[in-house]
């Protein structure tokens, strides 16, 4: 029986000599090219591709491997994010994608001032959910030191915040875990009462702390552990579905700021 060709992507630099190393070492390089990627940011001082080809046999696939070592930054085969569709839409991954703790530092260096996010279609739902949360939880805090305070707003800027982070829970049930977000939403009930003297109670409570804890962890988490598998849809993805009743304000915020 004969074998099915090896299939293969690989994420290259300086892709148009990686190319020419590969065709003057396999004279027939003709039947083993599938395609190539080219970065659109022309410049880049070391630009980069995505080169598809197909190996009959083993030997060919390590003997290019061995050949254009210099240029191999990594195998991609099996992530889609550099499949053709979703190069097409998006680019290459490292024009998009971001740190979380990057974001959280630069969130934290502008604490409570007040900013617009700006995100772009091939991001990861998960992270800019978390991103998010992480903007909303920042305001509670702050508008927790305010009621403490004796602001006399504080009540319904609570109310609001609350109400914010439930419906970026609510839109994240696709990609966390249940559980999770189901605590997470129970803790922000309190919050919804507008009742000062409640408020003081709830925010002096050791509840209020656990709750600020657990999510600071969560959201700060990079195992994966409470993702579900479909955590790393891109947000354009999730924009274009038709949102439920209670997403359709925050999927609206997000749509405003796709880039």
């Amino acid at each position: 029986m004969k074998k099915s060709p090896l299939k293969k992507r690989y994420l290259i630099q300086n892709p148009k000599e990686a190319v020419r190393t590969f065709a003057t070492a396999f004279p027939s390089y003709l039947k083993l090219f599938l395609g190539l990627y080219l970065e659109t940011d022309v410049s880049k001082k070391e630009p980069l591709g995505v080169l598809s080809l197909r190996f009959d046999v083993p030997e060919t696939l390590l003997l290019f491997e061995r050949v254009c070592t210099s240029y191999i930054l990594e195998e991609v085969s099996h992530k889609k994010e550099y499949k053709n569709r979703f190069l097409a839409l998006f680019g290459l991954p490292c024009s998009y994608d971001f740190s979380l703790l990057d974001v959280f530092k630069r969130c934290d260096t502008l604490g409570a001032t007040p900013f617009e996010f700006s995100f772009l279609g091939g991001m990861s739902s998960q992270k800019v959910l978390r991103v998010l949360l992480y903007r909303q939880m920042q305001f509670l805090e702050h508008t927790v030191a305010l009621l403490l305070d004796d602001d006399a707003k504080a009540p319904k800027k609570l109310f609001h915040i609350a109400n914010e982070i439930q419906e970026i829970l609510a839109l994240g049930e696709a990609f966390f875990d249940a559980c999770l977000l189901q605590r997470f939403k129970e803790a922000c009930v309190p919050f919804l009462s507008k009742q000062r003297e409640q408020l003081l109670l709830c925010v002096q409570q050791e509840a209020y702390q656990t709750f600020c804890m657990d999510m600071d962890f969560f959201l700060r988490e990079q195992s994966g552990f409470y993702c579900l598998e479909r955590g790393d849809t891109p947000l354009l993805f999730l924009l274009k579905k038709k949102p439920k009743k209670e997403n359709r304000a925050i999927i609206k915020r997000l749509r405003k700021a796709l880039s």
